[in-house]
């Protein structure tokens, strides 16, 4: 099962460094019922880490998106005075788009099937976050990005 959520009283392990985060987002995917892609991405828009099903442009675009989403969400909660928010989710005909804040300056983005139980992606995404969030450096950040950009050139 995923590291990060292995039971109730599992500690979570410990997230090092950009492989760590890479692989982790890997294993998210495949292994979270309904998933069928996962992505972190910088708050400026850049793509850090995706699963097996994102390709590299794909993982662009999403990640502008993802991003663009995410300072909406921010900026909108705060014209209104309602705290910032804790995650956005976007029903669709075919499947469901989540995403949510890692930490102050990246985020993840969740496409699930139709008819999977979106309370235990939402539960995994919140593992996630909580495991990977502290890791989530301008270093690490900017290496995660280094490794996803030169894999575009393989």
């Amino acid at each position: 099962m995923i590291p990060y959520s292995s039971g109730a009283s599992a500690h979570p392990a410990p997230v090092r460094g950009p492989q760590d985060c890479a692989w982790l987002v890997r294993q998210f995917a495949d292994e979270v019922p309904g998933v069928t892609h996962a992505l972190i991405v910088s708050l400026d828009g850049l793509q850090l880490a995706a699963s097996r099903m994102v390709p590299r442009d794909l993982g662009d675009q999403l990640a502008a998106l993802t991003a663009g989403l995410l300072s909406m969400a921010d900026r909108s909660s705060a014209l209104l005075d309602l705290g910032s928010s804790e995650y956005m989710t976007i029903r669709l005909p075919r499947g469901h788009l989540l995403f949510m804040r890692v930490g102050e300056s990246a985020g993840l983005a969740v496409a699930a099937a139709v008819g999977c139980d979106l309370r235990v992606v939402a539960y995994h995404m919140n593992q996630f976050v909580g495991a990977v969030g502290h890791v989530l450096t301008p270093a690490v950040r900017h290496e995660l990005h280094r490794i996803t950009a030169s894999q575009q050139h393989r």
